[in-house]
């Protein structure tokens, strides 16, 4: 399951996006010093737009995976989304593509998945502060047509026209699905 991708959107970029989307992007911490990546994994701080209840949108910094539920339980970086009502905590991760690893023996082989349109996806987070500051998880879906040869499972994609009901908690949370055909284009890239 997704435990690594890339952001190489300026936060300029999101905000003027956000903008074309009627939302409103506030830097509550000043903007966010985000340096293009092709690696972002658990436990990296990343780029996070969370609501601020007035349709307003907020950009940080926070660090990928909530503490674990249980002792000697690792960190929660995906969640099942299925089931769930996600009436507080909703928020997005923006990315400009992901990985996944097919195989049982390393060197395994490494699939990129990149949007086919747009420099880049949101995926469905949950956030929630923590003692050592705010964490989030990545939502997760059953896998769509292009990318179920690689995975089982991808990241729930909220696409711009849902951005605004997925930030707004005052009301239902969109349906996450699996992503339609011809969303993603995945290829073979080099291990690293």
């Amino acid at each position: 399951m997704c435990n690594n991708y890339a952001m190489k959107v300026s936060p300029a970029t999101l905000m003027a996006s956000f903008a074309d989307a009627a939302i409103p992007m506030l830097f509550p911490e000043g903007a966010p010093n985000a340096e293009p990546t092709a690696s972002v994994r658990p436990t990296d701080p990343a780029l996070l737009i969370r609501g601020d209840g007035t349709g307003k949108a907020t950009l940080t910094t926070v660090r990928w995976g909530l503490p674990p539920t249980a002792p000697k339980r690792p960190l929660l970086i995906n969640i099942r989304s299925e089931g769930r009502s996600f009436t507080t905590g909703r928020a997005l991760v923006p990315a400009s593509w992901f990985y996944e690893y097919t195989g049982t023996k390393y060197p395994k082989t490494k699939w990129t998945i990149a949007p086919l349109d747009g420099d880049f996806i949101t995926f469905a987070a949950l956030w929630k502060p923590t003692p050592e500051g705010p964490r989030f998880s990545l939502l997760t879906v059953d896998a769509g047509p292009d990318i179920v040869a690689t995975h089982d499972r991808q990241p729930a994609v909220v696409e711009p026209r849902d951005w605004a009901a997925w930030l707004d908690e005052r009301v239902r949370a969109p349906h996450l699905r699996p992503s339609p055909m011809r969303q993603f284009r995945v290829f073979e890239s080099a291990v690293g």
